[in-house]
């Protein structure tokens, strides 16, 4: 109970200062209008006019996601990175709070900002595309997200223990956010591509979330589409796991005392 209320009292206080930060969210809502519009736009060209609505709404939920994705895993490496330059890393393994919890906190409060903004642009799309009517669908995705991204927090304490193993956010964002971009299925079916990368697209749980988030959101979808979730929350597993390994070794390497 002591560990929740800590857990909470962390992700308030972080909310509160991301509710000062307006134009942060207005910049995340607005980029995936941008691009989805702008290839939307090449499409009719390309085909003529032939390209339909659905296809854009297939972008728009396509880079929304992807935005979601790579804002994660660069402020998780980013989160380890400023930890180690300014020394609240020593701090934190220090502090009487769990350090465990402290970087949850900071993955939820990810979580939550970006289901919000999820929200926005889910809710404006459904209007655009399917009516009103389908907003009720924008309930069902949040929910949805709320057990989807879960696979993601713990995806992205390995980023974080890797930035701590390399020193650098840089190299680790930026080979991860690539492959997570090419294979992920966010702007093209993943069926596009070579077997080796649908597999690789299959194991990491972005192409899931994507798929699920867009056929909640038609009306499309399936329970059965819930399994793969169910398996993707090992990566939390072993995050977790990974975490706890890597919190011994650099307290024993860094000498801080608990």
């Amino acid at each position: 109970m002591r560990a929740l209320n800590q857990l909470a009292g962390i992700v308030e206080a972080e909310l509160r200062a991301l509710a000062r930060e307006a134009g942060v969210f207005i910049f995340v809502v607005f980029f995936p209008f941008m691009f989805s519009l702008l290839t939307y736009g090449a499409g009719q060209a390309l085909t003529g006019g032939e390209a339909s609505p659905t296809q854009w709404f297939y972008q728009l939920i396509g880079f929304t996601i992807m935005m979601i994705a790579l804002t994660m895993s660069s402020s998780s490496a980013w989160y380890f990175r400023r930890g180690m330059m300014t020394g609240r890393l020593e701090y934190i393994f220090a502090a009487p709070v769990s350090p465990l919890t402290a970087v949850l906190s900071s993955a939820l409060t990810s979580v939550i900002f970006n289901i919000a903004s999820f929200i926005v642009v889910a809710a404006i799309g459904v209007i655009a595309v399917y009516g009103p009517y389908y907003l009720v669908n924008v309930i069902g995705v949040i929910l949805f997200l709320a057990l989807a991204l879960l696979p993601v927090i713990g995806f992205n304490l390995l980023v974080g223990i890797l930035t701590i193993f390399f020193r650098e956010p840089e190299p680790v964002t930026n080979l991860i956010n690539a492959v997570v971009s090419s294979v992920s299925g966010f702007t093209y079916p993943i069926i596009l591509l070579p077997n080796f990368l649908q597999i690789l697209g299959q194991v990491m749980p972005y192409s899931h979330i994507v798929n699920g988030a867009r056929d909640i959101l038609a009306g499309s979808f399936k329970y059965v589409q819930l399994s793969p979730h169910l398996f993707l929350l090992g990566y939390l597993i072993i995050g977790l796991i990974v975490f706890r390994v890597g919190e011994i070794t650099y307290v024993r390497k860094s000498g801080v005392h608990w």
